[in-house]
């Protein structure tokens, strides 16, 4: 382990009585009196575990400007590097770093080799999540050795299960109506329940379709330490998704999403849950062909800042700076964008968040 790691964890860590592993001040009666019953003993055991201030959890999307003002507004940022080099990887966990002194989250999707996880941990990633699939007992190793904590999405009783015996900190249980990529073929309020007892003391965090209070504080209710929202913290000022998408977000209703497996160049046949836009209306249109009929494939929709160009159906969802059709794209999203109206600060979003949780009768 490097000395600026060792530092990072060091400052990081405990720094005396009533503080968190992570350096936030941990709840204490004060906050535990004005947040009242929504700070239920599972609530408190998942903030108190990560030092944050509210269990609101970003999935991971969006850049690390918008980790580090979620992680520093006192939720947990995240960010992807499933698809990262090394060196990107090393060069994303430094910035984040640099951004937040607080406790945030790097996301592998278990689809792809994680390669990249060794240099996020060795420039002091101290969580790591892990969706579709369940990491080995050398990367839960090399987690340990690196002084971080992980987590495992699931999607049934058995993965819960398995993630447990493999000693995840924390549990994330996916409902159907979530955006992006979804493992999941059952809704939230079905799984959460049976998860939730399967896991005993650990964490669950409930995701899928929460995108304002009254969901927050109906998944605390249900018996969840904690819920991860993905489509609302997309349209915020501080997320790198274009301009365009967000503003779909904000106009969409739950009836614009579709699952499918319209864009699937870069990963074969995985479900998602995306807007309908004018690529997917075309795929429909044809009768969903496969990969090699699908009505302008090949088509150039948008090209990048670098002069990289996007296809058709590519997994890619429009970023900041892009230019082209851009609404033609993979514009992710669950069944929260009923909830989502304006394009906030994260910051204030995730304030507004928890007053409307508390308010909900």
């Amino acid at each position: 382990m490097k000395d600026s790691k060792r530092k990072f964890l060091k400052e990081a860590a405990v720094a005396g009585a009533g503080v968190a592993f992570f350096g936030m001040p941990a709840v204490g009666s004060a906050q535990a009196g004005r947040d009242g019953a929504m700070l239920t003993a599972q609530a408190t055991a998942v903030m108190k575990l990560f030092g944050l201030r509210y269990p609101i959890f970003q999935a991971p999307w969006g850049g690390p400007e918008l980790a580090s003002a979620i992680s520093n507004a006192g939720a947990m940022g995240a960010i992807a590097l499933w698809g990262s080099t090394p060196d990107a990887a090393h060069e994303a966990v430094t910035r984040l770093r640099s951004l937040t002194t607080r406790a945030f989250i790097v996301n592998y999707v278990l689809t792809f080799e994680p390669r990249s996880l060794p240099a996020a941990l060795d420039a002091g990633a101290p969580v790591v999540g892990f969706s579709w699939g369940l990491p080995s007992k050398a990367v839960v190793a090399s987690i340990r050795n690196g002084g971080a904590k992980f987590g495992v999405q699931v999607a049934t009783v058995a993965g819960a299960r398995a993630a447990l015996d493999l000693g995840a900190e924390y549990l994330v249980c996916q409902g159907h109506e979530a955006g992006g990529h979804i493992q999941s073929s059952t809704p939230l309020y079905e799984l959460l329940p049976p998860v939730v007892e399967e896991a005993t003391q650990i964490p669950v965090l409930a995701a899928g379709g929460i995108g304002d209070g009254l969901k927050i504080r109906a998944a605390l209710v249900a018996g969840a330490s904690g819920v991860v929202l993905g489509t609302r913290f997309v349209a915020t000022r501080e997320s790198l998704a274009h301009v365009e998408y967000k503003n779909a977000i904000v106009h969409a209703q739950a009836n614009d999403t579709a699952l499918s497996v319209c864009f699937q160049d870069g990963w074969p046949a995985a479900i998602h849950r995306t807007l309908r836009n004018g690529t997917q209306v075309r795929w429909e249109t044809a009768g969903c062909p496969a990969v090699g009929a699908r009505p302008g494939e090949g088509d150039i929709v948008a090209t990048r800042p670098n002069g990289t160009r996007v296809l058709r159906y590519q997994i890619t969802p429009p970023q900041r700076g892009d230019e082209g059709t851009v609404t033609d794209l993979a514009m992710y999203a669950g069944q929260s964008v009923d909830d989502v109206k304006d394009v906030p600060g994260a910051a204030e979003l995730v304030a507004r968040l928890w007053a409307e949780c508390l308010a909900t009768p």
